[in-house]
């Protein structure tokens, strides 16, 4: 299980930043603070049509980055500075869902 935890930036408008304990998933927190702001609800589809509605495999893809999606594993790929990692996918939705609450101020 990944550990980690949501900080809030100082200023006007806040945003959350997500800081992983293990930095082979810092690309995870920069997904999230790049795309989810823009695309939450299209990032969460994407992963639940996998998780919970069955499909053997989804994309999502933003601005900057694209997910992977399979039953087991996401892939989150940086396409403008070519790095990549692999996150289970139950746990890429549980951050998600995480960081967009922190977003909307839940």
């Amino acid at each position: 299980m990944m550990k980690y935890e949501i900080r809030m930036t100082e200023g006007k408008h806040p945003v959350p930043v997500m800081v992983f304990e293990d930095k082979k998933y810092e690309l995870v927190g920069a997904f999230l603070l790049a795309e989810a702001r823009s695309f939450s609800d299209e990032i969460l589809h994407a992963i639940d049509a996998v998780c919970t509605d069955g499909e053997v495999s989804g994309e999502f893809a933003g601005n900057a980055f694209r997910l992977e999606i399979t039953a087991e594993m996401t892939k989150v790929v940086d396409d403008i500075m070519g790095k990549e990692c692999e996150v289970g996918t139950k746990e890429l939705k549980g951050i998600a869902e995480a960081y967009c609450k922190a977003y909307r101020g839940g």
